[in-house]
């Protein structure tokens, strides 16, 4: 601050910045937003959900070891950074249940001096939470970053069927359910007119809801392979545990232990019933839907619609329920337990 004095009076002045000073100032702005870029940037934000190119996942032990991807893991020369066990949300495969339930056999299995390492993102970035949580629930498609991947595909028809039924009745949906088709008919063959018909595809975007075109496959890989054997070793490679949605509970109680290697007296078969409950009482999420997939009747003239949009949909589920067996009779094995 300068002071002058003019005519008997005293001003302030202030002084005019230097080239000096505007550089600094350059200079900090320019580090703060390479800061806030380096934290909140995730590589999957900017490609538009598409799945990577099959890659072979580690096989690790359970990731309380697990705290960093391996350079072999990482050969794209980009910043490694820790996603162990990764559970790829597929929407509408009950994701919300295997949180709530997987959380709760953490509680009870963890020891008083440990932090839970269970968390659940949404869709927000991965790499946000690489410091924070060992086992990462995410409604994100697979991803490469991942040491142990993990999801649970449901039957075809209920999906689609649940997939309707959110977009029209769920609380979580209510404000865009005007946007939908007036029957299930409706959408079901708008859809089905998209199948080879892009143009057809980008207009339906005015319903606000699922493309339920092979939409489960669409989320693991980029493209479901012919060959069936070499398929299958796809999913092996890709996935610790990928599991049907009918085998719910099994499912939770596998991923639980191939996650943490411990074996929580809920999941055993031969544990008492009320030592089950956990398992089988506990937040069941509905969104509010008064119709289910599982239950409602459709008419064959739907079910034809249904299957001409998940002819993949409809072989990813067989051959995840012909690798969860083997899944899980490696798992029973290793451990010891008849798993419920």
């Amino acid at each position: 601050m300068h002071s002058m004095i003019v005519s008997g009076t005293s001003r302030t002045t202030t002084p005019t910045p230097t080239r000096r000073d505007r550089a600094v100032k350059v200079v900090f702005v320019i580090g703060f937003l390479a800061l806030f870029i380096n934290l909140a940037w995730d590589p999957d934000d900017f490609r538009g959900y598409h799945s990577p190119s099959p890659t072979t996942l580690s096989r690790n032990p359970p990731l309380y070891e697990n705290r960093q991807l391996s350079n072999q893991e990482n050969n794209n020369n980009t910043k490694p950074f820790r996603l162990g066990n990764f559970y790829l949300h597929i929407s509408k495969t009950g994701g919300w249940n295997v949180y709530q339930k997987m959380f709760a056999l953490e509680e009870s299995q963890r020891q008083e001096e440990e932090e839970s390492r269970i968390c659940e993102i949404a869709q927000g970035s991965l790499k946000r939470r690489k410091l924070s949580c060992d086992f990462v629930f995410s409604e994100r498609r697979y991803s490469k970053y991942a040491n142990r991947a993990y999801a649970v595909v449901r039957n075809p028809r209920d999906h689609v069927l649940s997939q309707y039924f959110h977009c029209t009745e769920s609380r979580d949906h209510r404000y865009n359910a005007h946007f939908m088709p007036s029957s299930l008919d409706e959408w079901l063959e708008a859809w089905t007119l998209a199948l080879d018909n892009e143009t057809k595809a980008e207009e339906n975007k005015q319903f606000h809801c699922y493309d339920p075109r092979n939409y489960q496959t669409s989320w693991v890989y980029n493209e479901l392979k012919e060959d069936e054997s070499e398929d299958l070793e796809t999913l092996k490679h890709r996935f610790a545990v990928i599991a049907p949605f009918d085998r719910m509970d099994t499912a939770i109680c596998t991923i639980y232990i191939q996650f943490s290697g411990r074996v929580p007296a809920e999941c055993i078969c031969s544990s008492k019933e009320t030592e089950r409950k956990l398992i089988h009482d506990k937040h069941d999420a509905t969104h509010g839907v008064k119709h289910h997939g599982s239950s409602y009747n459709t008419t064959s003239e739907q079910d034809a619609l249904i299957e001409k949009l998940t002819t993949d949909d409809a072989l990813l589920y067989n051959r995840t329920v012909e690798l969860f067996k083997g899944t899980l009779k490696k798992t029973e094995e290793e451990y010891g337990v008849k798993i419920c």
